[in-house]
């Protein structure tokens, strides 16, 4: 008779739970238990307020909060227009310009990239570099001048020795039968150390294949850190820093180099003060790398996530980080 009597108060109290009221412009949660503010609000304490949407501005994609629509950037409560100078363009999010291919940022314009003769253009675009068989001395490019018996290095900007041949000065000098032995020996060191990496392959979160060599190119991300700045108030974070170092690495074993581009994309949670729901941002980010035979290199990527002050966010979480080859180029 007691279990009868716990279990009819249990079914009192659930019966109850459900009939309080709510606030108004909120509605109950899917699962009967609690409630949420209605699109176009947000929780202050224990009722919605209307989100005031300012001019040039729609709600977030929550809808508990607002921004800027593409084409203004955010400052303080309002959107401003994205002032674009000559020879730039919006940028990839929308809230800022960049300066188009061939032009550098200096200030608030956009400079000329001057390309010199026997140069051209980088890959950013941004700057200039020296064709093959040329190199960079102040504002222009200077011409190797390769000696007798040498050729120009793997890089092009350089000499170097042919096999035989070990340098002196200004120029290439036969090398004794010792030498010779010696750096015979040191070749065919290299040569197994590169089949043992060709046989046991590369590996990583993601790969692609040049299509030209059928080489391989990886990455992978061996770490990852999250550090938050508090505001100035000391009550809730202002922007979180999320550092991502990774590696990346080919079997290539041709003479020239690959260019590889990697796309970073990470996303965090958070939750702000008074709320019982997180929120998430994610940002996509790009570095280039250049690999040569049988080559790996690590690096870092530093993305920042910046809150507004309103939001008074008070915790913050990795939800997850992934890592992807968007394009591999030989040149």
């Amino acid at each position: 008779m007691r279990l009868l009597y716990v279990i009819l108060g249990l079914m009192l109290m659930s019966t109850c739970s459900v009939g309080q009221s709510i606030p108004e412009n909120s509605h109950r949660n899917l699962n009967g238990i609690g409630w949420s503010c209605d699109r176009g609000y947000y929780r202050v304490g224990d009722r919605c307020v209307k989100v005031i949407v300012p001019e040039n501005a729609k709600l977030n994609y929550f809808g508990n909060g607002w921004e800027c629509n593409r084409g203004y950037c955010r400052v303080g409560d309002r959107c401003v227009k994205v002032i674009i100078p000559e020879n730039a363009k919006l940028n990839y999010f929308g809230n800022g310009w960049e300066c188009n291919k061939g032009h550098y940022r200096v200030g608030d314009r956009c400079v000329k990239v001057i390309v010199p003769e026997n140069a051209k253009l980088n890959y950013f675009g941004n700057g200039w570099e020296c064709n093959r068989g040329y190199y960079r001395v102040g504002n222009g490019c200077v011409k190797v001048i390769v000696p007798e018996n040498a050729k120009l290095n793997f890089l092009g900007n350089d000499w170097e020795c042919e096999s035989g041949f070990k340098k002196s000065g200004d120029s290439c000098v036969a090398m004794t039968p010792e030498e010779i032995r010696k750096q015979e020996e040191v070749e065919k060191a290299m040569l197994i150390a590169m089949e043992i990496s060709r046989l046991q392959g590369v590996s990583g979160d993601d790969c692609e294949t040049e299509y030209k060599t059928g080489a391989e190119v990886c990455v992978e991300i061996m770490g990852v850190n999250i550090e938050c700045n508090k505001s100035y108030i000391g009550e809730y974070y202002r922007d979180c820093d999320v550092t991502l170092d990774y590696e990346i690495r080919t079997d290539y074993k041709g003479g020239s180099y690959i260019e590889a581009v990697i796309e970073f994309i990470v996303e965090i949670e958070y939750m702000g003060r008074n709320t019982y729901f997180t929120q998430s941002d994610i940002v996509y980010e790009n570095q280039s790398h250049d690999l040569y035979a049988y080559d790996s290199e690590s690096g870092t990527m530093y993305i920042n996530f910046s809150f507004s002050s309103y939001q008074e966010i008070i915790k913050v979480e990795i939800n997850s980080t992934e890592c992807e080859i968007e394009s591999v180029d030989l040149y």
